[in-house]
């Protein structure tokens, strides 16, 4: 499967990278182009923000021909990077990032609806794991990465390592063997529609709450671990979180595949929550270890029950369904770190940040619980 699936992985890679790994660059960015680390810091938003917006809207009308699709979404990805290491402005830099965001909101949804259009039924769950997990691999690992790149070399390089990886994608995209299948998609009035419906709009409600309990605290990890046991074990504590959420990424695929993705979702759910209440004993070295593995296991192991649910919810229309459930993801991140910087102004302490962490991961959960009670009395 890898061997068929792998360009629309490694495309996951290179966004999975690019959405994150601007904030760790920020202090050798702002100087270089003459500004504020707070105005480059929007490059985060912008990013984000485009990817949002575009997926819903361009995710339908771009499946009717994926290669192509894929393709310019892939180019116009590296191109706007290469602008964005070459940037010379602020300007410049905040545009790029917004051509950025836009074409990864087209290719990410579209790359999982195509990918689990070409493997069997039986193996659709997967293959949208396999496209999801480049994602994490970006994250977890990329990151890492290109933050060594950036300070051997400057944070251009850093940059320049997300072109090289999207523009394997692309080669990857543009050679792939065979056709590649078309995505069901509706009109404009038709797409608004389903992702207003109750249960899709209950599924991506709870991706978003997800999102801002597990990626937006994790924004804060650093603070979260600064305080307790592992405070002189920092690196240890993100790499625990970070093998977790490999393993949830890669592992989720047969369980969605064997199980009721409903029920999976809020098994999911459940251990997120736990997690995070985990995550309050501070002051307990197992508890943390075990918690911060577990929470990175369900974090990123989350999404791909949701997508199937979606795409099995909506036949004609799974593109703008998964992409509005991309980018709630997403939404949720930029949410949950903008609440987390209220918390960590107004000085509350990891357990608090935690507990409320834990607080949002159960109401997720709540929500899922309905959505399954919907699904039942259909």
């Amino acid at each position: 499967m890898m061997r068929q699936l792998w360009p629309f992985v490694l495309g996951s890679v290179a966004l999975g990278l690019d959405a994150y790994v601007i904030a760790g660059l920020l202090p050798a960015i702002a100087p270089s182009l003459g500004t504020r680390e707070a105005t480059v810091g929007l490059g985060v938003a912008a990013f984000t923000g485009s990817y949002a917006i575009s997926g819903p809207l361009l995710a339908g009308l771009a499946g009717q021909r994926p290669r192509r699709s894929l393709v310019a979404a892939l180019l116009v990805f590296a191109v706007a990077n290469l602008i964005t290491a070459l940037s010379p402005t602020a300007g410049v830099f905040l545009g790029s990032r917004v051509a950025a965001g836009a074409a990864a909101g087209v290719y990410s949804p579209l790359s999982s609806a195509v990918a689990a259009e070409l493997v069997a039924h039986d193996y659709r769950g997967r293959a949208l794991a396999l496209v999801l997990a480049g994602l994490a691999v970006g994250t977890v690992f990329g990151v890492p990465v290109g933050l060594a790149l950036a300070q051997q070399w400057g944070w251009r390089a850093a940059i320049l390592l997300i072109v090289g990886i999207g523009g394997a994608a692309l080669a990857g995209v543009a050679l792939h063997g065979g056709e590649l299948p078309a995505i069901p998609a509706s009109g404009p009035v038709e797409r608004l529609r389903s992702i207003t419906r109750p249960k899709n709009l209950l599924t991506v409600t709870v991706t978003l709450l997800t999102g801002v309990a597990s990626l937006g605290l994790y924004t804060y990890l650093t603070v979260v671990l600064s305080a307790g046991s592992l405070a002189s074990h920092q690196s240890m504590g993100i790499w625990v979180w970070g093998i977790g959420g490999a393993v949830g990424a890669f592992g989720i695929g047969r369980l969605v595949d064997r199980c009721d993705p409903l029920r999976l979702s809020a098994f999911i759910l459940a251990g997120l929550t736990f997690a995070l209440i985990g995550m309050t004993q501070d002051q307990v070295p197992g508890i943390v270890v075990a918690s911060l593995f577990t929470w990175g296991l369900c974090g990123w192991a989350s999404l791909a029950p949701q997508q199937k649910t979606l795409l099995q919810a909506n036949p004609t229309d799974g593109a703008t369904a998964v992409a509005a459930n991309a980018s709630a993801n997403y939404l949720g991140s930029a949410l949950g770190a903008t609440i987390g910087s209220l918390l960590v102004a107004a000085h509350v302490t990891p357990a608090v940040l935690c507990g409320s962490a834990a607080a949002v991961a159960a109401l997720a959960l709540l929500c899922q619980i309905i959505r399954q009670q919907m699904n039942s009395n259909a």
